[in-house]
């Protein structure tokens, strides 16, 4: 069956940045800003709840101590920022059925700040490249000269199923990453380390470096210049510190830093603060 194909803004005439919609070059306006272009995305996903469902499996595959690193480790390490923001874009406007998205290469240029037609369909062909390499994305030819992006499963293992089995973990993209400019604000590092908090099923949590970059394959450098960006940017916030007992200091109680995400950044649906662990039910009235 062949997937629906969601166009996420409407028709360019042309395949060239700089048309307007009619197809004639605006008057002194130049192409659609980066903004503009997200936001027409974003207001085309039909997104009721404005946020966009990823799978834990996208920063971490397998349970308990058989866990390793999923495809994050691999867009932070090979520096693909372009693709992380791409794929970002595609997991927003692929809710509905079919999960594919037809566009212009030079539409999704500008949505990652690029206006020349030639190097901007030249970097979001590799981007493609890179995501296909890992399972994340398919394409194909889509009419007049655009592309059929089809959205895959976070951890590369085949058509995309949205997550509704229960206890199916996943994190919940706000939009407001985009709309209050966390994909300009925020380097790799940032963008890498704020999917990771939001991941975080506590209002507290900590960020231990060695523990991140062992868990989802980040360097230790990155978890910290991660953590500092947040932190400038009032993403994240210090919320005091856990203490526990261990032998590896000369008291016996060691103590490391808490976090909180910043509303409105903050993850969706937690249960009230004290009430973590408890069945749904018990804090939901269900």
């Amino acid at each position: 069956m062949t997937p629906i194909q969601y166009t996420a803004t409407e028709p360019e005439s042309g395949d060239e940045i700089g048309r307007g919609e009619s197809g004639d070059t605006p008057d002194d306006q130049g192409p659609m800003s980066q903004a503009r272009t997200i936001e027409i995305i974003l207001d085309r996903s039909a997104r009721a709840n404005r946020t966009v469902p990823i799978r834990r499996l996208f920063l971490q595959l397998g349970e308990g101590r058989d866990t390793q690193p999923g495809a994050l480790k691999s867009l932070v390490a090979s520096r693909q920022e372009r693709a992380l923001d791409l794929y970002l874009l595609v997991a927003a406007i692929t809710g509905g059925p079919g999960h594919a998205v037809t566009e212009w290469s030079t539409t999704w240029a500008r949505t990652i700040g690029l206006y020349d037609e030639k190097t901007g369909a030249s970097a979001v062909s590799r981007a493609w490249k890179v995501l296909k390499s890992q399972g994340l994305i398919t394409t194909a030819r889509g009419s007049h000269r655009r592309t059929a992006v089809t959205k895959q499963m976070e951890d590369g293992s085949g058509p995309y199923e949205p997550p509704m089995q229960p206890g199916e973990r996943y994190l919940q993209l706000p939009f407001e990453y985009w709309e209050m400019s966390l994909h300009t604000k925020l380097s790799l590092a940032g963008k890498a380390v704020f999917l990771i908090a939001l991941a975080q099923r506590k209002h507290k949590f900590p960020l231990v470096h060695n523990r991140i970059s062992e868990w989802y394959g980040l360097a230790q450098k990155t978890v910290a210049t991660g953590i500092d960006e947040l932190l400038k940017n009032e993403v994240l916030e210090s919320a005091g510190f856990e203490y526990f007992d261990s032998l590896a200091v000369r008291s016996g109680r060691g103590s490391r830093p808490l976090y909180r995400l910043v509303d409105p950044f903050h993850q969706r649906g937690l249960p009230p603060a004290g009430l973590e662990g408890f069945p749904d039910h018990v804090w939901s009235g269900k």
